[in-house]
């Protein structure tokens, strides 16, 4: 696995996207739950963990964010040559599918 410390920051949104098959396809912006910021948020992936940290320092983690969607954000944003994602570019983040994420809460059927 890379052991590799991974950080981008996106100056406009992020969207979760959870596509499974052709019936159900989710969107929702990814944003800071302390205080609702959904701009300027800065992703970091080190191993198999993430967090999410707004512009007024509130620092999460969400597990929906994967440490491979954080690499691959962070590579575009290198490709591309800038040091943060700009604002009017969209930012889709494939939803963690895993369904034993949280244990301690039953599966809903």
């Amino acid at each position: 696995m890379d052991a590799a410390q991974y950080e981008v920051r996106i100056a406009g949104t992020a969207v979760y996207r959870d596509r499974r098959g052709e019936a159900f396809n989710s969107r929702m912006a990814m944003t800071c739950p302390e205080c609702g910021a959904r701009t300027g948020l800065t992703l970091l992936a080190w191993g198999e963990d993430t967090s999410i940290t707004c512009p007024a320092g509130h620092t999460t983690r969400d597990w929906r964010l994967t440490p491979m969607a954080v690499r691959d954000v962070a590579a575009a944003a290198a490709e591309a040559g800038v040091d943060e994602v700009p604002a009017n570019a969209e930012v889709w983040v494939k939803v963690r599918t895993e369904t034993d994420i949280l244990p301690e809460y039953e599966d809903i059927a």
